[in-house]
């Protein structure tokens, strides 16, 4: 992908999780950085930390890293971390397709009813990206929360769905 001048800016951080372009926002502080290199721990790759670009192309939204950023991670701990002389040239890569943004929030954010997780979109490039919000008091890991919300995507409403038929059909019997 070559550098655009309309490309979109964000603040977050972008990786690459499984195979899937997961874009990480939420407040100052709120722990992003401090999540990726969690996942840089786990084999996962960093795209972009503090500032990711967006393009439009191809029926898809990419993002990159603006090049000051390149290979670079950032926590307010430890300061500027070079990534691929840390974790090695696998854990940082140019690009990827954007397919998730993760909200982290101070505050529980889940459904009522408990059967799916607090799942809207949001828009970048004027495309709706799934969004996932996650709440940082919870007590499980952030990162194992994303990679779960990841793989149970594609099988949530046919996952409730079963539930439900069960349910009623235990109801039925009684």
């Amino acid at each position: 992908m070559t550098r655009n001048d309309s490309a979109e800016t964000h603040h977050g951080v972008l990786l690459n999780i499984s195979g899937q372009g997961v874009f990480i926002m939420g407040e100052p502080g709120i722990g992003k950085s401090s999540l990726a290199l969690e996942c840089l721990y786990q084999g996962h790759q960093l795209i972009a930390d503090d500032i990711a670009e967006f393009i439009y192309s191809e029926h898809q939204v990419i993002g990159q890293c603006p090049i000051l950023l390149a290979d670079l991670l950032h926590t307010k701990e430890l300061g500027l971390i070079p990534v691929t002389k840390h974790f090695g040239k696998q854990a940082w890569q140019e690009k990827t397709k954007l397919d998730i943004i993760v909200k982290l929030h101070n505050q529980p954010t889940f459904d009522p009813a408990g059967l799916r997780p607090c799942l809207t979109t949001t828009l970048i490039c004027k495309q709706s990206i799934p969004t996932l919000t996650l709440s940082t008091h919870n007590p499980a890991s952030l990162a194992h929360r994303i990679q779960t919300g990841i793989a149970i995507q594609a099988t949530m409403h046919q996952t409730e769905t079963e539930f439900k038929q069960k349910q009623q059909h235990i109801m039925a019997a009684q």
